[in-house]
């Protein structure tokens, strides 16, 4: 499936036609998709080094998207859902990384996660590319009523994932490659009458079907010990972005041990603790260089402040995180 070099369509309403919507981007810095995604209030963080690539594909079937995104670089995101929606996401392939959601690893041929009507909180530790189906929660309970499905109700929707067998998943896959491909290659026929119906018909009876009838406590994801530990370091960390923060301090803090943590962040993040908080660090600089006027910030003086002492080793850091120099961050500002 090759969506990545198509182009943005965005059909007409038409009454004689499906109400058929296309959107293709794609984005090399993280801001710009952070403001893309606006609407949902999503915090998006680069894990990785490396310059930013990442593509953007969606499709409107009447009320339902389709959305395919993929990223090259390993990336963060925890916000704020959209409620209104029941959101199932399935990772389309992976890089030498691994995703979590809600703190946990995810098999990538049987999860299907993220319809956890309240929040999100997706790392991805070296990028990849995942699918996300998002239909109105109107619409899922009058089908899942229809097949008398009404396990599925609000208590599922508060859970965060659920497995299904490996020939369900590449049933539902198989589908959305379908969709994607004629989306990109055959865009007309998705603009026939009654096109909306049809998927909707095909699509959401076939997931429904694929989602096991008895869940036990097995098929959906609890917090450990360790991910907490977790999720209380990085509050510390961000706490202390401006401030010096050594790994054994940060032990002694949570009253854990400094094993403890390196092998959680090395787990979940891909790096270690103290890389970590370097990687946010770097990622508050660029943010303020973004919003500072070129003319009144001294890039050093900056640096300094999210505790980047030697201008030399910053700047080398920094070009290596995110592909430029400071002060071509800076520079974009002026323009």
């Amino acid at each position: 499936m090759d969506i990545n070099k198509s182009k943005t369509t965005q059909t007409k309403d038409d009454p004689r036609t499906s109400n058929l919507k296309i959107v293709s981007k794609f984005f090399t810095d993280i801001d710009d998709l952070k403001e893309f995604f606006a609407y949902r209030r999503y915090e998006i963080i680069q894990l990785s080094p490396g310059s930013l690539q990442v593509g953007f594909f969606s499709i409107q079937v009447g009320d339902i998207y389709f959305i395919y995104i993929h990223a090259n670089q390993g990336t963060q995101t925890f916000g704020e859902k959209l409620k209104e929606y029941c959101n199932f996401s399935i990772i389309w392939f992976e890089n030498e990384g691994e995703f979590h959601v809600f703190r946990h690893p995810i098999e990538s041929q049987r999860t299907i996660f993220a319809f956890n009507g309240k929040e999100t909180d997706f790392i991805s530790s070296q990028g990849g590319a995942m699918t996300e189906v998002c239909i109105p929660l109107k619409t899922f309970h009058t089908y899942a009523d229809k097949l008398q499905r009404h396990d599925l109700d609000d208590n599922f929707r508060s859970k965060n994932y659920v497995n299904l067998l490996p020939t369900g998943m590449k049933e539902i896959k198989d589908y959305l490659k379908q969709l994607f491909w004629l989306a990109v290659h055959e865009p007309t026929w998705l603009q026939k009458p009654h096109i909306d119906k049809l998927v909707a018909d095909d699509f959401i009876p076939l997931l429904i079907t694929q989602i096991p009838i008895k869940l036990n406590s097995k098929c959906f994801l609890k917090p450990s010990r360790r991910e907490k530990l977790i999720a209380q370091a990085e509050q510390k960390m961000l706490a202390h972005l401006e401030t010096p923060l050594t790994l054994k301090q940060l032990a002694q803090n949570l009253g854990s041990s400094t094993s403890a943590l390196s092998y959680g962040f090395q787990d979940l993040f891909g790096v270690s603790p103290m890389r970590y908080l370097k990687v946010r660090r770097l990622n508050a600089v660029r943010q303020h260089l973004k919003a500072r006027e070129p003319e009144s910030c001294k890039i050093a003086t900056l640096a300094s402040e999210f505790g980047f002492y030697s201008p030399c080793h910053f700047t080398q850091d920094y070009k290596t995180m995110f592909g430029e120099l400071p002060s071509e961050t800076l520079g974009k500002k002026a323009k």
